[in-house]
């Protein structure tokens, strides 16, 4: 696979580069994935991920097609990985009874809801709590909250990380409603 487009623009060269090796990969996907249009949107996400750095990558190189064959790869075995999870989820989920059989008289309000995210948030250092806020009500960026607290952006994530643990585990049962509240809180 000896890539040679000397005397082309980067656009013409990502061209000849797509409509050449664009359905080769679709069949390499092939063994790993079995869904066509799967593997066609895995593809077609790899090729839209080059276009995006077509500035800073050298199409020319050696190396561009065994980029472009491990990005595929990768991409399939992610969306194996995610798949696994959601079927590992929706089974968790149908062995487990919902919270209006278990508790079939309990309606919350707004009120009630916050007051339980709140209270649990209230179990977390301040960091964690500041950092939980400033993300998710106030829509503040990883990099904008680390400047804010004089931390780095890995010890954000990990506060948000830690912070969503102790939501899941506390309020499992209500997690749905409480996303849905953090989400409107955003907008």
């Amino acid at each position: 696979m000896n890539l040679s487009f000397s005397g082309h623009t980067k656009e013409l060269t990502f061209k000849q580069l797509y409509e050449e090796y664009y359905a080769p990969f679709c069949l390499y996907a092939k063994r790993f994935i079995e869904d066509k249009d799967t593997r066609e949107d895995i593809v077609s996400d790899v090729f839209a991920s080059l276009w995006d750095k077509i500035d800073t990558f050298d199409l020319k190189s050696e190396t561009a097609l065994g980029y472009i064959k491990m990005c595929v790869k990768n991409n399939c075995l992610n969306f194996l990985k995610h798949q696994e999870c959601e079927w590992n989820y929706a089974e968790v989920i149908q062995k487990k009874a919902p919270i209006y059989e278990i508790e079939p008289d309990s309606v919350y309000t707004l009120d009630e809801l916050y007051r339980m995210l709140y209270n649990t948030l209230n179990k977390l250092p301040e960091n964690y709590r500041t950092v939980f806020i400033k993300s998710f009500f106030e829509g503040k960026t990883h990099t904008e909250i680390a400047e804010e607290m004089n931390l780095s952006v890995k010890s954000i994530n990990r506060y948000k990380q830690k912070t969503m643990e102790l939501l899941r585990n506390e309020l499992k049962d209500y997690m749905p409603l409480l996303l849905l509240l953090i989400i409107s809180g955003q907008q």
